[in-house]
Formats: C-alpha cells, sequence, structure tokens
C-alpha cells in the first residue's frame, strides 16, 4: 500500500508539474498577468494601469480569478536590461501572460521569445518589439494617424499666429532615445506630410540639430527642452513651432516656456505634441504659454484593451490568427497582422481639455 501511495503521489506530482509549466498558474484557476511599462512614475503610464486594473476588476466581479502583477524600470533606470531583469523574474515565476511596452524592441525579443517557448503568451502595447517575438501588438494609434494628428494640431496653431503658405515656420521635435520604436516611426510620418503640398511651409531645416533625442530621462528632457525653448522666436534662424513626441517632453517644454528668463513671444510661437491632458491642461489653458494643444488616445483604455486582449489569449478565445476581439465596455475590435488598435488620436486644446481628467 505505502509504495502504491508513493507511486500515486509522484504521478500527481510530475503532473501538476506539467500543467504548471504548460499553462502557468491556470492550473491553480487564475490567470496570471504580468505588465511592464518602460518605466514607472510616469503619469502616461499610470493612466494605463488605472485602465489595466479596472480590466482585472471587472475580470474578477464576472467570476473569472485573475491575478494582475505590474512592475517596470525607474524613469531614470528605463533600460532594456532592467527590462529583462524583471521579465526574467516573470518567466521563472510561470505566469500566464506577460505585457510589455519595450525600450528597446530589438534588444529585448531574445527574453520574450523565451517567455513565449515556456508557453506564456506575450503581447506588447504602447510600442513594439519584433513581430515573431510577441503574440499581438495592442496599438494605441497607428503611426500615420499620430503623425497626422501632431502636424494638423501644429498647423492649426501656427496659421492663428500668421503662418502658413508663403510665411514659414521653422519646427523642431523632442523625442526620446534614438532605439524608441514608436518615435522613430512617428518622426518618419511627421516627415512624409511636410514634404506635401498642405504642409510644406513648416520646416524642419535641420534633422541633426532640430531633433532632440533626451532618452526617458527627465531630468535630460528638462535641459534639452529649455534648450529648445531658448531657441524658439520669431527671426528666420529661429524655431517658430515646438513638437513633442513623448509625454515626458511635452510638459517639459510648458515647464520650460515658463521658467525661461527670456521668453519667446506666445503670439508668435506654438507648442503641441503627445500628452495626457491633466499634465499641461494648466499651461494649455495659460493664454501666456504657447503650448496650445496636445494630442493623444485614451491611455486608461489602453491599459483597459491591453489586459483583455492578453486575458482571451491566455483563455485561447484570441489567438494571433483570429479577426477580432469583444474588448469589453470598448466593444469589438479588429485584429489585423497581429495587431489590435485602440483608435484615431484625441485632440485637445482649451476649448475641451476640462473634459478629460487623465
Amino acid at each position: 500500500m505505502k509504495k502504491f501511495l508513493a507511486a500515486v503521489l509522484v504521478l500527481f506530482a510530475l503532473a501538476s508539474s506539467m500543467a504548471f509549466a504548460a499553462g502557468g498558474s491556470q492550473s491553480s484557476g487564475a490567470v496570471k498577468i504580468a505588465m511592464m511599462p518602460k518605466f514607472k512614475g510616469e503619469n502616461y503610464f499610470d493612466a494605463c494601469k488605472i485602465g489595466a486594473q479596472e480590466a482585472v476588476d471587472e475580470l474578477n466581479k464576472a467570476g473569472t480569478a485573475v491575478e494582475f502583477l505590474y512592475d517596470g524600470p525607474p524613469q531614470d533606470q528605463a533600460t532594456n536590461q532592467r527590462q529583462v531583469d524583471i521579465l526574467e523574474g516573470w518567466i521563472a515565476q510561470k505566469v500566464d501572460v506577460i505585457i510589455v511596452s519595450p525600450n528597446d524592441p530589438t534588444a529585448i525579443a531574445p527574453t520574450l521569445k523565451k517567455a513565449q517557448s515556456r508557453g506564456i503568451k506575450v503581447l506588447t502595447f504602447d510600442a513594439d518589439a519584433q513581430e515573431d517575438a510577441r503574440d499581438l501588438f495592442v496599438n494605441q494609434v497607428v503611426a500615420e494617424g499620430v503623425a497626422q494628428g501632431l502636424i494638423k494640431g501644429a498647423a492649426d496653431n501656427l496659421k492663428l499666429k500668421g503662418y502658413g503658405p508663403g510665411a514659414i515656420a521653422n519646427i523642431a521635435f523632442v523625442s526620446s532615445a534614438k532605439t524608441d520604436a514608436n518615435q522613430q516611426s512617428w518622426l518618419a510620418e511627421c516627415k512624409k506630410l511636410l514634404a506635401t503640398s498642405d504642409y510644406n511651409w513648416m520646416k524642419l531645416q535641420n534633422e541633426d540639430t532640430d531633433v532632440y533625442y533626451p532618452g526617458p530621462d527627465e531630468t535630460t528632457t528638462q535641459a534639452q527642452s529649455g534648450t529648445l525653448v531658448g531657441r524658439m522666436g520669431t527671426a528666420p534662424g529661429q524655431i517658430q513651432g515646438a513638437i513633442g513626441l513623448t509625454s515626458m517632453s511635452v510638459p517639459a517644454l510648458g515647464s520650460q516656456y515658463e521658467a525661461a528668463s527670456a521668453k519667446p513671444d506666445p503670439k508668435k510661437t506654438v507648442i503641441v505634441g503627445l500628452a495626457t491632458p491633466n499634465a499641461i491642461k494648466a499651461y494649455i489653458k495659460n493664454d501666456s504659454n504657447p503650448l496650445d494643444a496636445g494630442i493623444l488616445w485614451n491611455c486608461m483604455d489602453l491599459g483597459y484593451l491591453s489586459v483583455q486582449a492578453g486575458f482571451q489569449m491566455a483563455k485561447g478565445t484570441v489567438t494571433p490568427s483570429s479577426s477580432s476581439i469583444a474588448a469589453g465596455r470598448l466593444g469589438q475590435k479588429s485584429i489585423a497582422n497581429k495587431m489590435v488598435v485602440l483608435g484615431p488620436a484625441l485632440v485637445f486644446d482649451k476649448n475641451n481639455v476640462d473634459q478629460f481628467n487623465y
């Protein structure tokens, strides 16, 4: 009898181990979802986390057990290696789903492939990785849509201040790191629009000097934004329009303008860019600040959609070859080429910025 019981226990342990390895924590009934931003402590990703937690709470309330892990590097250490260190821990924990916004789409790929080889579903959100290193990309908006919102927003406000065909406006961009796939794709699409007849009066005179790459560090972003603000003015060699490509750079431009001892004329200069409404609301509503408009998407909805997609991939109701996903309160979303898109970008200015609270 003792030998029989021992054999049963061994078989049970082996079966449990195999089930856990193949499906992470699902053998215990809970789906374990781990989410990683590029970095923590910034309002954009904080809003994404709120939406992600909303989806988790909704699923748990419906009777499905979901365990949610959220971690990422601090802003001043937003490197691929720090992301990899956290990912390795989650792989060792045998989570069911990893949702990540990569700092470096190529360097992170081997670790994501390792997770996939262990049966973990891998999704990217906000920024993509190599296509073969993830199962689905939850994209906030296609690059063309971001560029259209940015360039049109800048053009509309520059026209109100006297620029347009026949009255050239020099523009400059503040990006993040050169390895950031999102910003590089958005900048490429912006340059395409600047070459069209609708916007060719907006000039990026010298990409080497007029595109800033401070990386994800707050101090460096503030410093380079201050340098750009110091170059703004009405003279031919100065910058009339500053465009922020990150949710950190746009409020930095607004705050550096207010801190400048010699301020360029706000009636002749424009600042626009990607940012959460709350981060730049005070600047937008201040007529003496040239930060006139922000462009973004609903960050909370992005986090919500990411968790919904990750959960359904863990359950097998959505696969990389699926054509759509029923995304809870967001309704039906199409999937094409292993990518689901949240929707078009929002443009907010002093007329509507109070309608948003994130």
